[in-house]
């Protein structure tokens, strides 16, 4: 086995990783019976995949492995790689479309990839700062940011950030710009330097 599955079978935490694609399978089943709620459902479902890539730089014993002869940036960038399970998730709920909810499809893969980068990145950033689980601060802030346009959009008859049918130009600017942020984001904690 390589050292690098032996690190990420032993290093990340599993557990509440896959228990957010796990309730991410739930609300897409609760899609598939109720697509008329997918104002609300995708959102929801957008949030279980974007909280589950935050546990991915949970460790427990980053005091101990950030002064490994690997080093972080090596730690940091094989657990980027770990993102790609909720990202997966969401692709294939998005491929899927249950429900036949009407999803603009590159619209809704663009959205779920720029939540899940600019979580990455600030779930990375944080590990950087030898913070030892940061999905445990990150995961309901991002739940409540991905669900809170949904009722501040009811409450104001704003235009959603979440369309059903069609993706609007400025819709799909805004979350060119998330993607562009968390890209940044990224590239910040994964810079090589002399910091853990």
């Amino acid at each position: 086995m390589s050292t690098r599955l032996w690190y990420l079978r032993r290093g990340v935490a599993w557990l509440p990783l896959l228990g957010g694609c796990g309730a991410a399978a739930v609300i897409a089943g609760l899609l598939a019976w109720w697509p008329d709620d997918a104002f609300l459902l995708a959102p929801a479902l957008l949030a279980c995949c974007a909280a589950a890539a935050a546990f991915a730089y949970d460790e427990d014993a980053l005091p101990v492995v950030a002064v490994t002869p690997r080093g972080a940036g090596w730690r940091r960038a094989n657990r980027l790689g770990v993102t790609l399970v909720p990202l997966s998730a969401w692709a294939l709920v998005v491929a899927l479309r249950p429900g036949e909810v009407p999803f603009w499809r590159p619209g809704w893969w663009l959205l779920g990839g720029a939540t899940v980068l600019l979580v990455a990145g600030s779930a990375a950033l944080a590990s950087r700062r030898l913070v030892p689980t940061p999905g445990a601060l990150l995961a309901p802030v991002v739940a409540l940011a991905a669900v809170a346009p949904v009722t501040l959009a009811g409450m104001f008859s704003w235009g959603t950030l979440y369309p059903i049918g069609d993706f609007p130009d400025t819709v799909r600017t805004v979350w060119l710009g998330v993607a562009l942020i968390g890209a940044v984001v990224c590239a910040v904690a994964l810079r090589p330097g002399l910091r853990p």
